[in-house]
């Protein structure tokens, strides 16, 4: 199945009373006529395509004469143009409706986040087909990078993207895409094994059921799939009740959220319930950033981040459990924040597909680039400490480190690359590229007196010039990253 991949259909449907039609076809011959113009597409870009759709819909209607489809061919032309070069991330999210999943659901949207990374069998039901569609790519979209890559998503026979990702072997910091990929995103839920189909028609049913569907994401407007004959999902998820059913009690444990997850959910919660308005809810009362969809996904960006990071640092505490030097530990970090992401869970996702290919796909030591930390830790902490530490890390003038963070901030979000030229300092690190040693577990030979270069690779550094080991720029690297995500 190599040429196989998983397109996307949007629909917009609409009836005419028979009597109104400018010419009756011979095949009408009830009193109404509904039809439905689809649209299907290689991307899941439905918000520009939805509005688009309603329009020439409703046109299409109102013309009363359905021999007449060259409304229909101009859409089709009018769409070809208007994607004709590659989709950008950003247009995936247009119309999304993250704010009001996270207002409806609460808290309940980071267990869903957890249980789709366990690949367990996840049912969402709503009357309304769009509500239903909608929360259910809010939900996938809040893993970085993944609405981009849902090529296998469509069967579970499908596994094109791990037959295709390699492992990277070099790093630009100033690149989001480059460090996302170095971060081993995104997860793939939807491996081998795996389904996403967010409206399953009940004819679907029995795929659903086959024994080579592992795991799924799915939706449906049909309330015999909730039937208790018809018992399916380990978790349902109804969006008229704003529910979670966790119908599989075997996931009780992994899925309680620990106490550090519950104090950056009510922060997350609090900043879209603070800003929330009844007569626009995609954006916050004084569309300022805090609260807004953009917001909430940077704050699930970093969570997945630091928690990457936070597995691997784990996995090399074990490695080094017999050497308890203190100079093997990373100075920044207390103690191991694995356990405040809830151990139980942490122990589920490394049984998972996902987590295999993870591992696979990355480099042992990525807690040297993005620091190990849970969200929560942030929290509370004086905004003014963080420019200072951020200082001394860079040692640039305050000024210039102040305009650099928040220049690196817009250039990391929006995947721009100008140089920031505030600082009187030179700006090479924050352009540099890292090339990691073909065998990246290798270990340079260290100074018995310096155990803190244990955890040095063998690397190449370069911007236009070979600058030597990495030891000392791998600090500059994840400086800069918490210098964009402010610490």
């Amino acid at each position: 199945m190599e040429n196989v991949t998983t397109l996307f259909g949007i629909s917009c449907n609409r009836q005419i009373k028979s009597s109104e039609l400018k010419s009756k076809p011979a095949d009408v011959t009830r009193s109404t006529v509904q039809k439905s113009i689809i649209v299907i597409a290689r991307k899941p870009i439905f918000g520009p395509i939805r509005e688009k759709l309603a329009v020439i819909t409703r046109a299409f209607f109102l013309q009363a004469d359905f021999s007449d489809m060259s409304i229909i061919d101009n859409l089709y032309v009018n769409l070809r143009q208007l994607f004709s070069t590659k989709v950008d991330e950003n247009d995936m999210y247009v119309g999304m409706s993250l704010r009001e999943l996270i207002y409806r659901l609460r808290s309940k949207v980071l267990i869903l986040l957890k249980a789709l990374l366990l690949e367990t069998k996840i049912l969402f039901f709503a009357n309304n087909t769009e509500v239903l569609c909608s929360s259910q790519f809010s939900l996938v979209s809040l893993i970085p990078a993944l609405m981009d890559h849902l090529d296998s998503c469509g069967s579970p026979l499908l596994d094109k993207y791990e037959k295709t990702i390699k492992k990277p072997t070099s790093l630009r910091t100033s690149d989001r895409k480059s460090l996302l990929t170095f971060m081993g995103l995104p997860l793939q839920p939807f491996g081998e094994g795996g389904i996403f189909n967010p409206y399953v028609p009940l004819q679907q049913f029995n795929e659903l059921k086959a024994p080579e569907t592992k795991f799924f994401l799915v939706g449906s407007t049909n309330s015999l799939l909730l039937s208790p004959q018809n018992k399916i999902a380990d978790i349902v998820v109804h969006m008229d009740h704003d529910t979670v059913e966790i119908a599989n009690n075997s996931l009780n444990s992994a899925l309680t959220l620990s106490s550090s997850d519950k104090k950056w959910m009510e922060f997350v919660v609090s900043s879209v319930v603070d800003t929330w308005d009844p007569e626009d809810p995609w954006r916050p009362k004084g569309l300022g950033f805090h609260g807004s969809e953009d917001f909430v996904r940077q704050q699930f960006e970093d969570y997945i981040m630091g928690l990457l990071s936070s597995v691997k640092y784990d996995e090399f505490l074990s490695r080094y459990s017999n050497n308890p030097s203190k100079n093997l530990l990373l100075r920044e970090v207390e103690g191991n924040p694995v356990k405040l992401f809830h151990q139980a869970w942490v122990q589920e996702w490394r049984t998972t597909n996902n987590f295999r290919i993870f591992s696979k796909i990355t480099d042992d030591e990525i807690f040297d680039i993005v620091e190990p930390r849970h969200m929560a830790s942030t929290l509370g902490v004086n905004n003014n400490n963080i420019l200072q530490r951020k200082v001394n890390e860079l040692e640039v003038p305050a000024a210039a480190a102040a305009t650099r963070v928040a220049k690196a901030w817009e250039n990391f979000w929006w995947g721009g690359e100008q140089e920031m030229k505030e600082s009187k300092h030179s700006e090479e690190d924050f352009q540099e590229e890292v090339v990691l040693d073909s065998n990246t577990s290798k270990k340079t030979d260290t100074n018995e007196d310096d155990g803190a270069k244990a955890r040095s690779r063998a690397a190449t550094v370069s911007s236009g010039k070979s600058v030597g080991t990495t030891s000392q720029h791998q600090h500059q690297g994840k400086g800069l990253f918490n210098s964009w995500w402010g610490s």
